[in-house]
């Protein structure tokens, strides 16, 4: 709270120094007109000089050529101008409204130089956007400000081709999957993030509390979306060899809003959201959980002794608290809703522009305990010391608290969250504890043992999520200044040093009131509390040259920059339990300290790059980019890394051949290819590592033995790039078409991690397990891209407009390194998929059994050949099918494919079952304005990609004390039962009722209305008559609409692609909500 209050008062005394400076004593008034033919000049600048040349004041003109300009000193020189124009110097006169007719320039448009100003780039250069020859799109967002989302992410998606884009889940504060054509390593393939040129931070920590949750704080949500201007998306290498290693994954650059010369400009908007979370799935009632339990009993083991829990034995002292029909799903949700504020202040003359803005949010999840505040303030400075000299400061400072639930893993093989023990929770069981006499006691119902299982492993969810804290603060700070000097007319030079701070702090509690368990198990009133911090800091020093000897047949123009990178982190961790209040939730004074654990790190990164553009009669473009990084990862040996790019355009529509084609515009064909790379994710990849053991002791203390090997070949591993594109913009601006081929190579891949389960085998007798790293194996990209954007009308009043896009990508590993652990996970239990990797398919594929239904008795739960026959024993038997060697299979068993027909269902069985790649991604959508009113409507879809539904797989299995979904009331119950989509019998402990087969594996393919709004602006008139510069209102609605086949809760929850062995599988995250908004703006 300090930070925040620090940052608002230095807002308000910032508006304290603009409202002081903006005081006047005189006011003129005139119109700005063209001598040569009387019409009326809009955006001319009006600005107010003093004695020593500075700006002091200023303003442009409006629609109707008008001005309105209060001077600070009558005695100060006011000039009129405005490109294609000869400035003038006025005569001030307050008591006549001036008219100023302004000569054009003899100097041509093309020609015109703006000083101490470089033109809006996508890497180190200054290029145009018509000339670039790489793959890149850019989108304006200002349309998408005022409708219900916080993060830049989701205004996104469905928006470029070839841009991959799932939520990590519905909680708040939760992150986003970005990957731009395809994943291509075996590690993080997100894809950078610029901001305002500075590329935000990576540090990999050797812990991170938070690992084993998607829902990260992502740096696109800590942006204000009403503070971004456009994000440009870079595609190819040749486009993102200029970020070097960074930039092997893609790029998004983000640029943010600038002040601009005028009158000082105010801004607010308010928006409420309501979020409506989607239908859950159906799940038994306490009643019908009751019959299936009594069946699953009976068909495992006969006559049995009907425990007390399912009884309804109202002489049991618990009858109460086991005789509910609760709707655990329903208890957790709940409507959420989000307040989001901005306001702004932007403004400036010719010496002076400032935009200052701050941004609260506070969103409350369709969860319970779920909530997220986030407070942000942006400073953009653009002060021009001279005509040559301009010097610039950002400042960026977020808070970010996020609350979420608790995941717990009791004896469970991994940890569960609050939504998927409310899915399985025994729904006669109460929320709240009752008496013998069927009183309320105002507490949880937690039994230490329950019919289900112990209290920890089967909590209570209602009572975690309102008693349990998994709380997560971040703070942090960005500061930018850059000085840039205008040598001459074709040389300048840049200095730009960034600083970037970030502290976090992670608290986790779990009461002993919120689970059952006793005072001997280690997780009674457990506290952990994690503080993290990481830093950065870069300087980038930049001497950019325009030929002086262009003109219309030559140009030629490039950049010499050298960058200097080093960021680090610190971290800590404390780990306790037993403390004797659940007030208390310090683990430092816990009685007992199961762990604590401190580390640091450090990166360094130099860079040195060049790149040389050259453009031939305005047609012909030829860019290239040269780029070598060493980073501290990688030892002696391939410390460096060199990376490369050549793009070549050809703006055909130019040709004079071409020039009787009217209805042809601008248009373009490129081709272009790079090189880039990508160093290990671990810090100390290339270090011996060591551990204290517990199994050895030297001189009576622990022994120390290496764990890891050291690396000094570790090379950087490589990302190939080839693309070839087309541009056309036909039938004046009216249709617009974009389309691109590509082909990404990764080599050397780094194969590994920190985990030993991921090393490279190497022989036991080295001393070591495996190798943490290793340079192996190549996977490829294939694809293509189309984009399509029709203005169908344009006049006065309506504006009409459709644009669609879509794109494919084939990923395939074509080779893995020899001993390389391909199976990572050989578990074929239930609910279990072997994790693996194969040659030959792509990264994300699923390996399980084939689920071929149910058998229909005793009799069909034989074996066969592979010509279908039955195969017999020696005795002319006929052989059972068997779970490998502990089950045989009976009627009303699930039927799996014996692939290799020895009558037995194991490891041997398993096989490609499915791809969590999507074939196709895209999205379309239309916008149309009728005067002051806009309606846009937007659409996103995924075709082609699996999921494991492991939901499904929890609740359909009928093996276990688990509730399980209203799917199971169509289950085999008698022999010979034989119905088309009929589940197997319900068998208590059955061994291979659930394997993990392609029977939970479902098509994810959807269409989702994503955005559609429609709002209102006042009239100009209007506006003016209330004394406000402009209003706005708007409804809209997010989510509104999905259509698809998949059984789960929503098919864009469990995308993930932090583990490349375990990507698509759903276990019940919270979905994302539908959003309904409200929204004003108002500007004065």
């Amino acid at each position: 709270m300090k930070n925040i209050r620090t940052a608002i008062i230095f807002i308000v005394a910032l508006f304290a120094f603009f409202a002081a400076t903006a005081q006047e004593k005189t006011i003129i008034r005139g119109r700005v007109i063209d001598k040569s033919d009387n019409t009326t000049i809009i955006g001319a600048n009006i600005v107010e000089y003093d004695s020593e040349e500075r700006v002091v004041n200023g303003t442009i003109t409006n629609v109707n050529g008008d001005f309105v300009l209060e001077m600070n000193d009558p005695g100060n020189v006011v000039r009129v101008s405005v490109i294609g124009y000869k400035s003038q110097e006025i005569e001030v006169d307050p008591t006549k409204n001036i008219m100023v007719e302004l000569e054009a320039s003899d100097v041509a448009l093309g020609e015109v130089t703006v000083t101490a100003e470089s033109k809006s780039t996508g890497g180190l250069t200054n290029i145009e956007d018509r000339d670039k020859a790489s793959s890149s799109v850019k989108v304006d967002l200002m349309d998408m400000q005022d409708v219900g989302m916080i993060s830049a992410a989701d205004a996104l998606q469905g928006k470029v081709s070839g841009l991959d884009i799932i939520s990590a889940s519905g909680d708040p504060g939760s992150g986003s999957q970005l990957v731009i054509r395809g994943l291509s390593s075996m590690g993080n393939s997100q894809p950078l993030i610029v901001i305002d040129g500075i590329p935000q931070f990576r540090v990999t920590t050797d812990f991170d509390l938070s690992s084993a949750d998607t829902e990260d704080i992502s740096n696109l949500i800590n942006i204000a979306l009403q503070d971004i201007k456009s994000i440009e998306v870079l595609k190819d290498a040749a486009s993102t060899a200029v970020y070097g290693s960074r930039g092997a994954d893609g790029v998004l650059l983000i640029e943010t809003k600038k002040g601009r010369m005028g009158k000082v400009q105010f801004d607010y908007q308010y928006k409420f959201n309501q979020n409506v979370q989607p239908p859950p799935i159906p799940m038994l009632n306490g009643d019908e959980y009751i019959m299936l339990q009594l069946e699953e009993w009976h068909n495992s083991q006969g006559a049995f002794d009907i425990p007390p829990e399912i009884a309804y034995d109202r002489d049991y002292a618990d009858f109460y608290n086991y005789s509910a029909n609760t709707d655990w799903i329903g208890q957790i949700t709940q409507n959420g809703k989000t307040h989001d504020h901005y306001f702004s202040i932007s403004g400036g003359g010719e010496k002076t522009r400032y935009f200052t803005s701050f941004s609260y949010v506070d969103e409350t999840g369709t969860t319970i305990g779920t909530r997220s505040q986030r407070f942000s303030t942006r400073i953009n400075l653009d002060y021009f010391l001279s005509r040559n000299l301009l010097f610039q400061v950002k400042f960026n400072y977020i808070n970010n608290a996020i609350d979420g639930n608790v995941s717990i893993q009791g004896n469970h093989w991994r940890p569960r969250n609050v939504r998927e023990m409310a899915y399985i929770k025994a729904p006669n069981m109460s929320v709240w504890e009752r008496d013998y006499l069927g009183r309320y006691t105002g507490e949880y119902f937690t039994p230490i043992n329950s019919y289900q299982g112990d209290g920890v492993t089967y909590f209570n969810p209602v009572a975690v999520a309102n008693l349990g804290m998994n709380d997560r603060v971040m703070n942090r700070l960005e500061n930018t200044f850059m000085l840039q000097y205008r040598i001459n007319d074709w040389l300048t030079f840049r200095e730009t040093i960034s600083f970037q701070y970030e502290g976090s702090k992670s608290k986790n509690y779990l009461p002993y009131n919120a689970i059952g368990a006793d005072w001997l198990q280690w997780n009674i009133n457990k506290a952990e509390e994690s503080n993290n911090l990481n830093n950065s800091i870069r300087t980038e020093s930049q001497l950019a040259f325009s030929s002086p000897f262009q003109n219309e047949d030559h140009g030629l123009s490039g950049a010499l920059t050298w960058i200097t990178d080093q960021s680090g982190y610190e971290w800590m961790n404390l780990q306790g339990n037993k403390t004797p209040s659940v007030d208390i939730k310090d683990p430092a004074i816990d009685p007992q300290i199961n762990w604590i654990g401190t580390g640091s790190g450090e990166n360094r990164l130099i860079s040195g790059a060049g790149n040389i553009n050259y453009k031939y009669r305005d047609r012909y473009m030829v860019q290239t980019i040269l780029r070598a990084d060493a980073h501290s990862s990688f030892g002696i040996n391939n410390r460096w890394g060199l990376f490369k790019g050549v793009s070549l355009g050809w703006r055909f529509s130019g040709e004079p051949f071409l020039s009787g084609l009217d209805f042809l515009g601008e248009s373009m064909l490129r081709a272009s290819w790079g090189v880039s790379g990508r160093q290990p994710q671990d810090v100390y990849a290339r270090f011996a590592t060591y551990e204290s053991t517990g199994t050895g002791s030297y001189i009576l203390n622990p022994a120390v033995a290496p764990t890891s090997i050291q690396l000094s070949n570790l090379r950087w591993e490589t990302i190939t790039s080839y693309d070839i594109g087309a541009e056309f913009n036909l039938f004046d601006e009216r249709l617009y078409l974009e389309g691109d081929v590509y082909q990404k190579v990764t080599s050397d891949i780094l194969f590994g991690g920190t985990n030993a389960a991921d090393y490279y085998q190497i022989p036991t007798s080295s001393g070591y397990s495996g190798l943490k790293y290793l340079n192996a194996g190549e996977m490829t990209n294939t694809g293509w891209e189309l984009m399509v954007d029709a203005r169908l009308v344009r006049t006065k009043d309506w504006f009409v407009s459709v644009n669609f896009n879509t794109s494919q990508n084939i990923n395939s590993f074509n080779k893995l390194p020899e001993n390389f652990n391909t199976e990572r996970s050989t578990s074929i239990g239930n609910e279990q998929y072997p994790q693996l990797v194969q040659e030959g398919e792509p990264i994300g594929s699923f390996f399980g059994f084939r689920y071929l239904g149910v058998y229909a008795s005793d009799e069909d739960a034989v074996a066969h050949d592979a010509d279908g026959n039955v195969l017999l024993d020696n005795e002319g038997r006929p052989i059972p099918m068997q779970y490998t060697n502990t089950y045989i299979f009976k009627g009303g068993d699930p039927k799996y494919e014996d692939i290799n027909h020895d009558g037995k269902i194991d490891l041997s069985d398993v096989v490609y079952i499915g791809d969590s790649n999507p074939d196709f991604i895209g999205g379309f959508g239309t916008n149309v304005k009728y005067k002051n009113f806009d309606f846009s409507v937007n659409f996103h879809y995924r075709v082609g990609f699996d999921i494991i539904n492991g939901i499904a797989s929890q609740t359909e299995g009928m093996n276990n004390r688990d509730n399980q979904s209203k799917a199971v009331l169509r289950r085999w119950r008698i022999q010979g039962q034989d119905e088309e989509g009929i589940l197997p019998r319900a068998y208590m402990n059955h061994p291979a009722n659930n394997l993990g087969s392609d029977r939970y594996v479902e098509k994810g393919d959807y269409l989702r209305l994503n955005n559609m709004k429609i709002g209102y602006q006042l009239s100009q008139e209007l506006c003016n008559k209330l004394g406000i510069r402009r209003a706005s209102f708007t409804l809209s609605a997010r989510k509104l609409l999905t259509f698809t086949n998949y059984s789960g809760q929503d098919p864009e929850v469990g995308q993930d692609a932090s583990n490349p062995f375990w990507i698509g599988v759903d276990y019940a995250r919270t979905p994302p909500p539908k959003v309904y908004t409200f929204s004003i703006g108002i500007g004065f």
